[in-house]
């Protein structure tokens, strides 16, 4: 998003503490995991001779984050500051079972020294149990392919459909990690789920069908955090209560093809919405009034399709989402205490990419959204419009990598503005730096999240086994 005036002054205010994060930086913890800001790189091991039978490989990765303004009351951290001192280590291997069947686990680890560094903020419980030291386990999967044509895949996993970047149009299978607010890559935003692929091909299309279980939900910042998605209802004195979900089981289908210059695909699936919703506000009159979330069952079907021509990679998507729970407006109180409406959406997306200039990619992509039956009571617009563009350029042999995003979200909401760029030192040494800043208007549902703009430094080792 483009910074307000008072986003510049503050950036100008704040840029002299870079040093100082370069310099706790360089004192923390020496390795560090995983980048989630920058892609991952090859890497060459001249001492090791590759195994055939299993690789493993994996690096560690130190963060170093200053929140540049002053997020204020009811947050626990209520002034600009340092707000991440984080250690990962992610590792993956990689091994075959035998000619046609392969497995992968990889898992990565996570410790933000803050907590204990930072004694003037009153982190809350949930902010410590969460993000002090946590472990996830990432892919974890078989994959095997017989000889009749049919492959399988079973396992945690990530399996990217679609094309849009900014809109889950057809991509509808894994959860995300909502920890913060466009402060991941789009590359690392989607999370493993347990499923099941099977996939066969027929002439020329490729057949898949995905069924998974207890895929859960998109992780949300815990209680009173920066990102803390329930701040306004817990302020107000609600006690949050997230209810199960009834049905756990769900299914999508893919067909897809591609030929010279493109590829299309059709997608359908029933699954649990991974955005909690509001189902029902009990027990207003008590002195702890409740407010109970829960996931929705949804029903989809879409189509994408991409086509290059010349230095142009144009691409589209279009799909039909059924019982999408739809937030409310403020003034509308009254019509959260059965729950929020469900209505039937079209979504719709439109994109180009550019590669006509030397080491530089242009994106372009504008996104739809038209809910049906819309009546006054909702927040949101009957057809609402998104913009997000985003450029990457490379210098010194790709060594230098610049990835600049601006987003215009929906109804007026506010724009958000991401620019980061990775410097490969070496095969395995990387230095990066991250700069976010938020622009919302006061009626927007992430006006309190307006005052988290970031300036990250980190440094990435990696290494193969």
């Amino acid at each position: 998003m483009q910074m307000t005036g008072t986003h510049n002054s503050s950036m100008r205010r704040h840029l002299a503490n870079g040093s100082k994060l370069l310099l706790l930086l360089c004192l923390s913890s020496t390795a560090t995991a995983q980048n989630d800001f920058f892609s991952t790189i090859d890497i060459a091991s001249e001492n090791n001779s590759v195994n055939e039978d299993y690789s493993i490989i994996g690096w560690v990765t130190q963060k170093v984050s200053q929140g540049l303004e002053n997020p204020r009351d009811p947050f626990s951290r209520q002034r600009s500051g340092l707000n991440k001192i984080e250690t990962s280590l992610f590792a993956q291997l990689d091994t075959s079972i035998n000619e046609n069947t392969q497995f992968r686990i990889s898992g990565k680890a996570y410790h933000d020294e803050i907590y204990r560094f930072d004694d003037d903020n009153e982190y809350s419980e949930d902010e410590i149990n969460e993000f002090r030291n946590r472990f996830e386990v990432k892919d974890f999967y078989i994959e095997h392919q017989n000889d009749n044509g049919l492959y399988m895949k079973l396992g945690n996993q990530i399996l990217a459909w679609g094309m849009s970047e900014y809109l889950r149009v057809t991509d509808l299978i894994n959860t995300e990690d909502q920890y913060t607010f466009a402060q991941q890559d789009l590359e690392d935003i989607r999370l493993q789920v347990p499923a099941a692929l099977f996939s066969y091909s027929v002439n020329e299309w490729l057949l898949d069908w995905v069924f998974t279980y207890r895929a859960g939900r998109n992780d949300l910042a815990p209680s009173w955090d920066e990102f803390d998605p329930f701040l306004g209802r817990r302020n107000a004195g609600f006690l949050i209560q997230r209810e199960e979900i009834d049905n756990d089981m769900e299914g999508f289908f893919r067909a897809s093809s591609h030929w010279s210059r493109g590829d299309l695909q059709f997608v359908a699936g029933e699954f649990n919405d991974n955005i909690l919703s509001l189902t029902s506000l009990e027990a207003l009159d008590s002195t702890q009034p409740i407010a109970r979330f829960q996931q929705q069952r949804m029903r989809a079907l879409g189509f994408s399709g991409n086509l290059v021509e010349g230095s142009w990679l144009l691409f589209a998507e279009v799909g039909l989402h059924q019982d999408k729970t739809v937030r409310p407006n403020a003034n509308s109180f009254h019509r959260e205490v059965n729950g929020w409406d469900e209505k039937d959406q079209t979504l719709a997306v439109a994109g180009a990419e550019y590669a006509g200039f030397r080491n530089l990619l242009l994106s372009f992509e504008i996104d739809s959204i038209h809910t049906r039956d819309h009546d006054e009571f909702m927040y949101g617009d009957e057809n609402q419009l998104s913009f997000g563009s985003r450029i990457y350029w490379t210098a010194l042999n790709e060594r230098l990598q610049l990835l600049a995003v601006w987003n215009k979200l929906a109804n007026d909401d506010g724009n958000v503005a991401r620019v980061s760029v990775d410097y490969n030192w070496s095969d395995q040494l990387e230095l990066g730096m991250l700069w976010v800043a938020y622009d919302n208007e006061a009626d927007s549902i992430f006006y309190d999240y307006r005052n988290n703009d970031v300036f990250q430094l980190q440094l990435r080792y990696s290494f193969q086994l």
